[in-house]
């Protein structure tokens, strides 16, 4: 996984000086006193900057007990979610709702196409393989996969396609 980071700045002056370090994610209340001399429950510190993909969900008074939420919830993402966190997260208010339904995303790594989806989910339908060889031979997959499309939440990727709930 990427390293996530922020950059934190202590409020009280110490030898004149604003002492700021940048901390990895999770951040323990340790580290927190030992590089800013500041209490890691206090408001004595606040957030420069930042390399995390849920940015937009952390502000410069974001208590370092969110932070450490927010890096749980995204750090046990599936592994087939995370590489797609900002397209995923167009489907979903906040990193906690989709945390919420991490499990309900379906992943399909061997379509890779809609076309290729209505195979695969026709596949494992029994009343789609009780029909005749000649008939499903005859089926328009591309058109079911249209359909699936029209009425899904699907998301194409390079290493297949994802269903959200």
């Amino acid at each position: 996984m990427e390293e996530l980071k922020v950059l934190l700045e202590a409020k009280t002056p110490t030898d004149g000086e604003l002492p700021s370090a940048w901390f990895e994610l999770p951040i323990y209340d340790y580290e927190i006193e030992e590089k800013l001399g500041v209490e890691m429950d206090s408001d004595d510190y606040r957030i420069l900057e930042m390399e995390l993909p849920f940015s937009d969900e952390v502000r410069e008074d974001t208590p370092i007990e969110k932070l450490n939420d927010l890096y749980h919830m995204y750090s046990t993402l599936p592994p087939y979610v995370i590489p797609f966190y900002e397209d995923v997260m167009c489907y979903f208010s906040n990193l906690e709702e989709l945390h919420h339904h991490r499990f309900d995303i379906l992943d399909y790594p061997d379509c890779k196409n809609m076309t290729d989806l209505a195979r695969h989910v026709l596949s494992i339908n029994p009343e789609f393989q009780a029909l005749s060889e000649e008939t499903i031979r005859y089926f328009d997959f591309e058109a079911y996969g249209e359909y699936l499309d029209s009425n899904g939440r699907f998301l194409e990727t390079e290493d297949g396609i994802l269903e959200m709930p």
